[in-house]
C-alpha cells in the first residue's frame, strides 16, 4: 500500500467514525483500526485529530464537487436560474453522504470558537460555499434574468436559509419535508434575486432522502449531535 493510499484510507475512516460517534468519541486507534493501518501511520500523516477532522471535511467536499461537476456537464444546466436551483439542491441533505457531512460540520463548528486554526479552516470552507452562489447570482444579473440584488448578500442569505432547513430535515422535523424545504428555499431566493417565475429544479431523487419522512415509515433520527451546518460546495469550475 502506497503512502497516498494509506492517507486516503485514514481520511475515509475518520470521515465515517467522527460522523457516527462524534469527535470526542473517536480515538486515533479507532481510526487506524477502521482503516486497516497502524496508529503510527495515522500520526505520520496527521499531527492531531483536529487536522484529521478538517482534512476529512475537505476530502468530502472535493468528492461532492466532482459529483456535481459530472451532473452539470451531463445535463448542460448552465443558465443562472438552473445553476441557482441546483445549488439549492446541493445545499439540502438528499443522500446519506450529505448527512455524514452535516455531522462533520457540526463537529467543526463546535470546536472552531475555541481554536484559531479550526476557525480559519471553517472560514475557508464557508468561502467554498459562498463563492458559487455569489457567482451564479452575478451571472444572472449580467444576463438580465436577475434584478436589483447584491450577489454577496444573496449568497450569505442563501447559506443561512439552507443551513436552517437542513438542520430541521436531518432532525426529522415532522412539519417539514424535503420537497417543502426545496420549494421554500426556491421561492425565497427567487424573490431575493428578482427572478420572475419559479426556479427550474430537476426531479427529486426517486428514493426518499434519509432525512425526510415517508408515508408509512417512521422518521429515522440522527444520533444526538450539535446543531449542524452545511458542508458541501461546488468548485468554481463546476457551476450548475
Amino acid at each position: 500500500m502506497s503512502a497516498h493510499d494509506g492517507r486516503e484510507r485514514v481520511l475515509g475512516a475518520a470521515l465515517e467514525l467522527i460522523a457516527r460517534d462524534g469527535f470526542d468519541g473517536v480515538r486515533i486507534a479507532d481510526i487506524a483500526k477502521r482503516a486497516g493501518v497502524s496508529a503510527a501511520l495515522v500520526h505520520y500523516h496527521f499531527a492531531n485529530r483536529a487536522q484529521l477532522l478538517t482534512e476529512a471535511l475537505a476530502q468530502s467536499l472535493g468528492a461532492a464537487e466532482a459529483r456535481l461537476q459530472r451532473t452539470t456537464d451531463s445535463t448542460h444546466r448552465q443558465a443562472p436560474p438552473e445553476r441557482l436551483a441546483d445549488l439549492i439542491d446541493f445545499g439540502l441533505p438528499l443522500t446519506p453522504e450529505d448527512v455524514l457531512e452535516l455531522r462533520l460540520w457540526a463537529e467543526l463548528e463546535l470546536r472552531a470558537a475555541g481554536s484559531v486554526e479550526l476557525s480559519r479552516s471553517l472560514a475557508a470552507l464557508n468561502d467554498r460555499l459562498l463563492q458559487p452562489l455569489g457567482e451564479a447570482v452575478a451571472a444572472g444579473l449580467e444576463q438580465g434574468v436577475f434584478h436589483k440584488c447584491v450577489p454577496g448578500e444573496v449568497a450569505t442569505i442563501a447559506l443561512a436559509l439552507l443551513t436552517g432547513l437542513s438542520t430541521r430535515l436531518t432532525a426529522s422535523d415532522p412539519t417539514l419535508t424535503l420537497a417543502e424545504a426545496r420549494r421554500l428555499a426556491g421561492r425565497q431566493l427567487a424573490l431575493a434575486v428578482g427572478f420572475h417565475g419559479e426556479l427550474p429544479f430537476q426531479p427529486l431523487p426517486t428514493q426518499p432522502a434519509p432525512c425526510s419522512n415517508t408515508e408509512g415509515t417512521p422518521p429515522q433520527r440522527a444520533p444526538e449531535r450539535p446543531t449542524a451546518r452545511r458542508r458541501r460546495a461546488p468548485s468554481p469550475a463546476a457551476r450548475p
